[in-house]
């Protein structure tokens, strides 16, 4: 009896020192938990991202740091790499996010932006498409939290068109998403019929 005591002491020890033993995966940094489900990150470094979840599969794009993300899921304790949703859809590394801070002294989205820029952040998800239609050819889904640039007419106007009761805003696809886009897209900016007085782009802060 005497004997099993002391072998199951040892087990028990043993199994301990293999769990101490084992690398940490890299992990999100702690924030509080009312943040914890949210689907917003931001980049530490400047980071690839995946086509795969894998570090030896082909590189999509590069963002650079601090950039806003949106994640596909909440990635659980040890998982490397999680899928991303936006600005473009792949693969990122855990260890190089950080939770999306909010800062009480930021620019309100709906505050006057610098006169003459293009910049705009997407406050609702929208359909990116050819032509300024719903029945336009599709060319991806835009998320909340995308940066992208908007073409600006004389005057530093942004080029809009009104159609089937929405007003339609052109997006400057090489500028928004280099390297993945190019020429112009359109996304119906505010429905005049349900929500007048909304609107799917918010200035830049």
């Amino acid at each position: 009896m005497e004997f099993q005591k002391l072998l199951y002491i040892f087990t028990l020890v043993n199994i301990a020192t293999f769990t101490l033993g084992i690398p940490v995966f890299a992990q999100i940094t702690q924030t509080p938990s009312n943040s914890s489900q949210s689907s917003c990150r931001a980049t530490k470094v400047d980071t690839p991202i995946f086509k795969e979840p894998s570090t030896s599969s082909n590189a999509i794009r590069i963002l650079p740091a601090k950039t806003k993300i949106s994640l596909g899921y909440i990635p659980t304790s040890g998982d490397r790499f999680v899928r991303i949703k936006s600005p473009v859809s792949g693969f990122i590394q855990t260890a190089v996010l950080k939770f999306c801070q909010t800062n009480n002294n930021a620019q309100n989205l709906w505050s006057k932006p610098t006169i003459g820029s293009a910049c705009r952040q997407i406050v609702q998800t929208e359909t990116l498409r050819r032509q300024p239609s719903t029945k336009g050819a599709y060319i991806t889904t835009l998320y909340p939290n995308t940066i992208v640039f908007v073409n600006l007419v004389k005057g530093n106007v942004v080029n809009s068109y009104k159609s089937e009761n929405y007003i339609w805003v052109e997006i400057d696809l090489s500028r928004s998403f280099p390297g993945e886009l190019s020429g112009n897209g359109w996304i119906a900016n505010t429905d005049l019929v349900n929500t007048p007085g909304l609107s799917s782009l918010g200035y830049c802060s």
